[in-house]
């Protein structure tokens, strides 16, 4: 959490500093080069620290270049001659100074307002989407918070699996994601071994059946039904896809960062819906002994 946190409002500080013109350019270009080390995105960290020292070196022909151009300013001259006939010219003067100070001032501004623009695109789109990140994780926080105690009846262990699951999905390894996801199969499995037990050893790896069979009769609605079949499918086709990427004695494959923590989603949204039913049948029980 803490990492989606400090991306997000490096992000925005970003933002603020352009458009409140808080901080020079070079010092907001290094900014996002930092910003970039976080994402590990290290071809823009390497292009942002180029940025920056261009910036820096030539922030200064923008701001002299009024006090430059008033410097070439040619002088105010009398020119006289005392032959009638001669046509008196007062030369060229600081002309082609001043043109190639205005030029140099125009190409420097350009690439400097387009260095604003791309990095303030660039912090955007990042604080866009981890924002977002922020809010699906604050979603999974909560609905931790619902089910734990509930599933901590059912699994003394529940928080430090739970832990592993989300440490392994945060980590840099690829070989961590395997785990986690093998962590969240691991977990449905044990889940349906006690809400509807395998009645044979073949049937013990049927466990995303076996989660559906004990939820259909709980369910009323012909319509959430459906859609919890599909549900259950969907993360069936994940588990299975991930878990076969993995399979064999060279490991070459590795879940994809992205596809695991999609696999982690569905198994926490799935746990919440199978706790909260869980919890509901055992209430109802509850009152019926009563």
């Amino acid at each position: 959490m803490t990492k989606n946190l400090d991306i997000t409002k490096l992000a925005e500080e970003i933002m603020l500093d352009i458009t409140n013109s808080r901080l020079p350019l070079h010092n907001i270009l290094l900014k996002s080069s930092r910003l970039s080390l976080l994402l590990d995105i290290p071809e823009n960290v390497k292009l942002f620290k180029q940025w920056a020292e261009y910036a820096e070196l030539n922030q200064f022909i923008v701001e002299t270049y009024k006090t430059s151009i008033e410097a070439a300013k040619d002088r105010d001259i009398s020119i006289a001659s005392s032959n009638p006939y001669q046509i008196v010219s007062p030369g060229f003067g600081n002309s082609a100074e001043r043109k190639r100070l205005k030029e140099e001032a125009q190409q420097v501004t350009q690439y400097l307002a387009k260095y604003r623009t791309d990095t303030y695109n660039f912090a955007l789109d990042i604080y866009t989407k981890w924002q977002f990140g922020n809010i699906a994780q604050s979603i999974f926080e909560k609905k931790r918070n619902n089910v734990e105690p509930i599933l901590r009846e059912i699994f003394s262990d529940i928080k430090q699996r739970l832990n592993s699951i989300e440490q392994n999905i945060a980590s840099e390894n690829p070989e961590d994601w395997k785990n986690s996801v093998a962590s969240c199969r691991t977990l449905l499995m044990d889940i349906a071994d006690i809400l509807n037990p395998p009645q044979g050893a073949d049937d013990r790896n049927r466990f995303i059946n076996r989660l559906k069979d004990f939820v259909a009769p709980r369910v009323e609605s012909e319509t959430k039904k459906k859609f919890l079949k599909n549900y259950y499918d969907e993360l069936k086709k994940r588990i299975e896809y991930t878990m076969e990427m993995t399979q064999g004695g060279a490991h070459k494959q590795r879940p994809k960062q992205q596809e695991a923590e999609d696999v982690v989603l569905y198994t926490y949204l799935i746990i919440a819906d199978l706790i909260a039913i869980y919890n509901e049948n055992k209430v109802n029980t509850s009152a019926n002994m009563e």
